[in-house]
């Protein structure tokens, strides 16, 4: 599967979760090296990887990439597309070039990719992940509602690909606190989500870290020398596995039948405590 914007954030975390379900991940960025950085990590988690240097505004980039992935697999199961850059700017101060830098970045982007994954692949899956809805600046309402109409319309049009949005309540903090919204973009891109098409899911996320103790490991080990990232890694996911236990014990059933479970997720995701712990669908190898 193709995820996009891996080189920080969103992407890279939801790379990671790929990697982590026994996936192969095409990890795509503007920046080639933060690509392959991720690739390394995802391979360090136990999937495989590769990285691709992509514009996702560019049109020959998004063709091209598209038709390395084929010459290398055959065949692209899916795609997660990172569109969640926002403004903060004052609407009434907001300049053109911001606000064209903001469209190419989230509305064309992503009509690049829902246009040529229409065109190339067979049977397939497109979640796009939304600007945070706590950015509440008009500008962004916008980009939020113009990606939702994107994927409602493509879903229309094709019965082989079906394309939902998420939206994170804030911008991305860390892998481990971001998790909430690798898992929902995981179920997403499972089997149990193959009857949604142009949902829009809102994914409540934690709040980030706020003191030292709680800073993204690469920056705790970049303040102190003497921590080791490894460990510091490990301790934050202990520490979510567990919050999900607890969650496990005191919340309800996420089995049975398929519809209510698809309902109870898309109506609260922490009411499936299962799919906070893990993948909600099998690993399986996706080339």
């Amino acid at each position: 599967m193709l995820v996009t914007g891996v080189g920080q954030g969103f992407g890279r975390a939801i790379a990671l979760g790929w990697g982590r379900a026994g996936y192969d991940v095409v990890c795509a960025d503007r920046d080639v090296e933060l690509a392959s950085k991720t690739a390394a990590e995802v391979e360090e988690s136990g999937g495989q990887a590769i990285p691709i240097q992509i514009d996702v505004t560019v049109t020959m980039d998004v063709r091209h990439a598209f038709t390395k992935i084929d010459e290398l697999f055959g065949r692209l199961e899916g795609v997660v597309h990172v569109a969640s850059r926002s403004s903060s700017a004052n609407p009434l101060a907001l300049t053109d070039n911001e606000f064209t830098e903001l469209v190419d970045d989230t509305l064309r982007s992503s009509q690049l990719i829902l246009r040529t994954a229409a065109r190339s692949l067979e049977r397939s899956w497109v979640v796009i992940v939304a600007p945070p809805a706590s950015a509440d600046a008009p500008q962004n309402a916008m980009v939020r509602g113009g990606l939702a109409r994107l994927a409602a319309a493509f879903g229309a049009r094709s019965d082989a690909l079906r394309v939902n949005v998420a939206v994170p309540s804030r911008s991305a903090s860390d892998p481990v606190h971001d998790a909430r919204l690798v898992d929902a973009v995981l179920f997403l891109g499972g089997e149990d989500a193959e009857g949604l098409r142009g949902l829009e899911l809102a994914v409540d996320l934690p709040p980030p870290p706020r003191v030292v103790e709680r800073l993204l490991p690469e920056i705790q080990a970049a303040l102190d020398d003497r921590v080791r990232q490894d460990d510091l890694e490990a301790d934050l996911w202990s520490e979510r596995d567990d919050e999900a236990d607890d969650l496990a014990e005191d919340g309800g059933d996420a089995d049975g039948d398929a519809d209510a479970a698809t309902s109870d997720a898309l109506d609260d995701l922490d009411d499936a405590p299962d799919l906070l712990d893990r993948p909600p669908f099998p690993a399986r190898d996706a080339w």
